[in-house]
């Protein structure tokens, strides 16, 4: 796991589980030029009795003029807009989307 991310273990499990979890997000977010392992921000809930763990969302730096985004479902899982983010440092054009819901399994 990259450094430059969080080191939490709710972060350490998303970057670990959501390439093979997601497969079709993940190719759609890299045609974006995002790589799914690298969240801008994660919001998860605890993990479940059942090992899951739910992330009611995750946030994504993306490059570009929003006015060409359009918004998605793919595999039950909304692209949009995220109309509330941390502060982005970043100086070229940029906005942030989420991608939510996501259920991954607890493997850390």
């Amino acid at each position: 796991m990259p450094t430059d991310l969080c080191q939490c273990a709710y972060c350490k499990n998303y970057v670990k589980e959501i390439r093979k979890s997601y497969p079709l997000v993940s190719k759609y977010l890299a045609n974006m030029g995002i790589d799914i392992e690298k969240p801008f921000e994660t919001m998860p809930l605890e993990p479940d009795a059942k090992q899951n763990i739910e992330y009611i969302s995750a946030q994504y730096i993306a490059f570009g003029d929003i006015k060409h985004f359009k918004k998605a479902v793919i595999s039950d899982v909304n692209i949009d807009i995220a109309e509330y983010h941390p502060p982005a440092v970043v100086e070229d054009n940029h906005f942030v989307i989420e991608i939510f819901p996501i259920t991954l399994k607890w493997v850390v």
